[in-house]
């Protein structure tokens, strides 16, 4: 059985709106395209902002058992205090972690770093450690047992100035150095919510620095054997059991914090894509008023024949709503071939979709044909509650 003509014969009226719908071509064409550019807004934007979530999530991998220490300071007397933590306490950080992986960290505030030569290449961030590879993997290049004597480098640094293993800057640290070194290594790209910003910074040895106090401490703990959450309590009981000494934040709090923000973004712009659909229903409701305009005759002679105002109402709602009906199947598929493209350049892949992904699409699906179907009210209404004496004039 043909599924078109069992569908006409059990409901009349939509055969009748589809002909209706025929006797203006290009103003029902043009009231669907309308509805198919909110649809594809809607849907477009709201999986393009997912896979643009889910692109930035991944930097986040990897960092699930990280977690970053940092004095908590405070003012007094008008000068800033308890802006560092001294090697004692970086001790009792490792105690509180147990078998956690514990770095110490300098951070001066004002760097320069030069050619050999002495001509500006660049300012970049400076950070001393201990030992970069007890937490980070090398792209090029090793770093040596006894690193004392050269620097190792982020991978966005060394791409955007041409640099690698081999190569010598000069690295000045106010107050504290001012030296050549040989860069032993480029570390593989960490990602925008790595610790210290790896991909743009260049680490030196803690060794060059003649002041003892540290300005952060990353802890690291493998979520196979411990949690992070156990070792963050404990290194919390341990300093701030009276006041808060320390601040502890965790790499996972960050990454709740960055897709609770991202999602109001997200819904921030398909609100703004969601303005189309208004678009959509002003045009809606003028073709439809159009229609009733020029119709008026053959309505009234339907009237004037006991066509109940229900009918009239049904009829000019279902030309409405199968002008929402088409713009919808005909924008959906566009929104997932956008989705694609943008999951192929962010993801790699260009199937990637997320649920809620995919939901977008049903989501100006739906607001496609509701907004068609609403916008078509008021035209019938007005159409049915005309007297056919009126009508016929």
């Amino acid at each position: 059985m043909n599924p078109i003509r069992w569908l006409v014969g059990r409901f009349p009226t939509l055969a009748l709106a589809r002909r209706n719908l025929s006797r203006a071509t290009l103003r029902s064409a043009l009231a669907v395209t309308a509805v198919v550019i909110g649809v594809v807004a809607i849907g477009a934007i709201g999986m393009g902002g997912e896979a643009f979530k889910q692109d930035q999530l991944e930097a986040y991998e990897g960092f699930g058992g990280t977690a970053t220490v940092e004095p908590a300071s405070y003012i007094e007397e008008g000068n800033l205090t308890n802006t560092e933590l001294s090697d004692g306490d970086v001790d009792r950080i490792r105690q509180a972690a147990g078998s956690a992986t514990v770095l110490s960290v300098h951070e001066p505030t004002d760097a320069l770093v030069q050619t050999q030569s002495g001509t500006l290449l660049f300012r970049a961030q400076i950070n001393g450690l201990a030992n970069p590879g007890e937490f980070y993997e090398t792209r090029n290049g090793t770093i040596p047992d006894n690193w004392r004597q050269t620097v190792v480098i982020g991978s966005r640094i060394a791409d955007q100035n041409d640099l690698e293993p081999g190569d010598r800057l000069r690295v000045n640290v106010s107050d504290e150095f001012d030296r050549n070194f040989e860069i032993a290594a480029v570390l593989r790209p960490q990602g925008f919510s790595a610790p210290l910003g790896a991909d743009r910074t260049v680490f030196v040895p803690t060794s060059q620095f003649e002041s003892g106090g540290y300005e952060q401490v990353i802890v690291r703990v493998d979520t196979r054997t411990g949690s992070i959450d156990g070792a963050s309590q404990a290194i919390e009981q341990e300093f701030n059991a009276r006041e808060q000494v320390v601040r502890v934040e965790q790499v996972q709090e960050q990454r709740e914090q960055f897709t609770e923000f991202f999602s109001t973004v997200n819904q921030f712009l398909i609100g703004v894509g969601a303005i189309s659909l208004l678009v959509a229903a002003v045009t809606i409701a003028n073709t439809m008023l159009m229609s009733a305009i020029e119709r008026e005759s053959e309505i009234g002679v339907l009237r004037a024949y006991g066509y109940p105002k229900r009918a009239v109402v049904s009829l000019l709602v279902a030309e409405s709503t199968i002008l929402g009906v088409v713009g919808a199947v005909v924008g959906a598929p566009i929104a997932v071939g956008i989705g694609m493209a943008v999951n192929q350049l962010l993801l790699g892949d260009p199937l990637a979709f997320t649920a809620v992904g995919i939901q977008y699409v049903g989501l100006g699906v739906a607001f496609g044909v509701v907004t068609a179907l609403v916008a078509g009210l008021y035209p019938a209404w007005k159409a049915a509650n005309k007297r056919p004496v009126e009508a016929l004039d």
